[in-house]
């Protein structure tokens, strides 16, 4: 009863002050201060509440390269030079490797033996100078290098358990490592992508190259490497013999 008699009061007191235009201005401020009170309560509960979502800033990188960097696999490498493509395919053991290139749709027969590179002339082969294109960058002994130095910037895991990383790395940082030589440019990061198999071993490589080939060449290039690999450890080193002309 006494609940009644005070709500009946309060609406009586608020039609009076409807009435007038001070009235009129009491209420709207009286009804201001309720709203922003309960916003206040309101926001003041969620902040208490809220738990910031956690984030995890690492990207993991469980590859392996040991397959590549053993030097034992069958190997397919395309190097794609502003616009001009030259392809090798072959087998590579102990330092050794043997394979097939092609360019301008020739075929050359070759034979790479440590530091010595030879090409099929005829019924023979004549040494000449290194046919790959940087390959103080792309070789097996400087992977590991290149790639401590570089920046992860992506992964991306697929369904069919295949796993890609993209990684960045400068042209002062390839300089660094190659020619052991410091410079400072300032130029847009060459790009490495590997890509693993579903047992996370590494079978392709993609090197972007074009800010490394532009400093070389003191022009605009471009240089796409691709090296996809195979058969690890199943070459055998013996059916690779070093040619003679004999």
């Amino acid at each position: 009863m006494n609940d009644n008699k005070k709500n009946n009061k309060y609406i009586e007191t608020i039609k009076e002050l409807s009435k007038s235009k001070r009235g009129k201005a009491i209420l709207f401020f009286i009804v201001y201060f309720i709203f922003f009170f309960v916003l206040i309560a309101f926001l003041r509960s969620s902040y208490n509440n809220y738990e910031p979502p956690t984030t995890n800033t690492t990207i993991h990188s469980d590859y392996k390269i040991s397959g590549i960097t053993n030097g034992n696999y069958h190997f397919i490498r395309e190097e794609l030079i502003n616009n001009n493509l030259t392809a090798f395919t072959g087998d590579k053991a102990d330092n050794k490797v043997e394979g097939l290139m092609t360019t301008n749709n020739t075929f050359y027969n070759y034979f790479i033996y440590d530091n010595i590179y030879m090409l099929k002339v005829n019924n023979g082969y004549e040494v000449t100078n290194s046919f790959y294109n940087y390959y103080d960058i792309t070789s097996d002994n400087n992977l590991s290098r290149i790639l401590n130095n570089a920046t992860l910037i992506s992964k991306t895991e697929y369904e069919m358990g295949t796993t890609t990383y993209n990684y960045q790395i400068t042209t002062n940082t390839l300089v660094q490592i190659i020619n052991n030589t410091n410079i400072d440019i300032a130029d847009i990061p060459n790009t490495i992508i590997l890509e693993t198999n579903e047992d996370d071993e590494v079978v392709k490589i993609t090197y972007i190259l074009d800010s490394y080939a532009s400093y070389l060449t003191n022009a605009p290039s471009t240089v796409r490497i691709t090296i996809s690999y195979a058969n690890f450890s199943q070459i055998d080193a013996t059916s690779l013999k070093v040619p003679t002309n004999e």
